[in-house]
């Protein structure tokens, strides 16, 4: 409606990109973004989030109208300065410009490393808490009831192929994807006294089966809030690796699929992109990526030492990439559901999807990110250094 009245609008065409965006028309939201920097040249905006939608083709250079607004760089607001410098970086990596590529991405993530402060020592001592709460000696408790069919979930680091996995099981009959929710970390976070989440886990042990199963009963309920007919529910929210060892005895019978990529391809994915949500804020550093990295996999190795095989499922991306029918089959098994042919069809689902990954999902499998990092090799040995023996135990697994 608004370019009705004024077809020149940039700023509207920018927002018509977005929306067709999230709808999944990614031609049309592509030409939308193309006609709002014709118009404007300088609109940062929409140059970011047309290089997260596209790559470099005959008839439209998107390089240099962005390579000529470097000088105007300093003077723009720092969210524009940020989207700015990651849009550059991206298309510099499609055009092979990989040293100027990462200069280019180092200083979008200088700025907004500055902007999302991370506390790694309280990062540390939670993960170190619930190891420490979800003993084996605690997880032999006998487990509540099930209020209801208990969810699928997807779990893991950001850039891991989880969307993907997602979009797969969505296209099967029955199950519904409700993407990155929070429902069960809020779920937690009102039955800890006060309401105070950093009493989580150690509130835990003292809980009776009633307070447990409250738990277990809100985040149900808030589920079959978002998808009332699905028949299976898929939920999302990466870091609910936390709670895996609380959901076994909460939710018996819940499946968790552990999403995995060779460690330097994730962060490095992590580091190359530009996060919508604000919770990120390990993502923006090489030293921060991989020490958050190596706290995650120590968790998911706990898991898999203290609770009954057969509730976490192994998925690696490159896997995926390699044999997408064959890891498909394998996760349906996993989950007990018959093959259905519509998960090979993925890409031609219409459900909205907003992570960032949602250019990604309408394309069939593609293999030109895996190992992406090695293109950039010389520049990432602070994150090796950071990540330490976790690329050993990626290569032993």
């Amino acid at each position: 409606q608004a370019l009705a009245v004024r077809a020149g609008f940039a700023e509207a065409h920018g927002n018509l990109g977005l929306a067709l965006k999230e709808q999944g028309r990614l031609p049309e939201a592509v030409a939308a973004f193309e006609t709002a920097i014709a118009l404007k040249p300088d609109f940062v905006h929409a140059h970011f989030t047309l290089s997260t939608l596209s790559n470099l083709r005959e008839g439209w250079n998107y390089l240099e109208p962005l390579e000529a607004l470097q000088a105007q760089a300093p003077g723009m607001p720092l969210e524009t300065r940020v989207r700015y410098w990651f849009a550059l970086g991206k298309w510099r990596e499609d055009a092979g410009q990989y040293d100027a590529s990462f200069a280019a991405y180092r200083e979008g993530n200088r700025l907004k490393h500055g902007q999302t402060p991370i506390d790694e020592a309280g990062e540390e001592a939670m993960t170190n808490r619930i190891i420490e709460v979800f003993s084996r000696d605690y997880l032999k408790q006998p487990p509540l009831a099930p209020p209801g069919r208990p969810p699928i979930l997807i779990v893991g680091m950001p850039r891991s192929g989880t969307t993907l996995l997602e979009q797969i099981l969505a296209s099967c009959p029955g199950v519904v994807g409700v993407g990155e929710v929070t429902d069960l970390h809020e779920s937690v976070k009102a039955a800890m006294p006060g309401g105070d989440f950093s009493r989580y886990p150690a509130a835990i042990p003292a809980m009776d089966g009633q307070a447990l199963g409250a738990i277990a009963g809100r985040y149900m309920h808030a589920l079959r809030q978002r998808a009332p007919q699905g028949e299976r529910v898929v939920d999302k929210l990466l870091s609910n690796f936390l709670f895996i060892g609380l959901l076994h005895r909460i939710l018996p019978g819940v499946k968790v699929i552990h999403a995995m990529r060779h460690p330097m391809d994730t962060c490095f994915s992590n580091y190359a992109c530009l996060f919508d949500q604000s919770n990120l804020n390990f993502a923006y550093d090489l030293g921060t990526l991989g020490r958050c990295f190596r706290r995650y996999a120590r968790l998911m190795r706990h898991w898999h030492a203290v609770l009954p095989a057969g509730g976490i499922l192994d998925v690696r991306y490159e896997d995926v990439v390699a044999d997408t029918e064959g890891q498909a089959r394998r996760v349906l098994d996993f989950l007990g559901m018959p093959w259905d042919e519509n998960c090979l069809d993925f890409h031609r689902n219409e459900r909205k999807v907003k992570t960032v990954s949602a250019a990604q999902v309408r394309r069939p499998v593609y293999r030109s990110s895996l190992s992406r990092w090695k293109r950039y090799e010389p520049h990432l040995e602070e994150l090796r250094a950071a990540l330490g023996d976790e690329l050993g135990y990626w290569d032993e697994a």
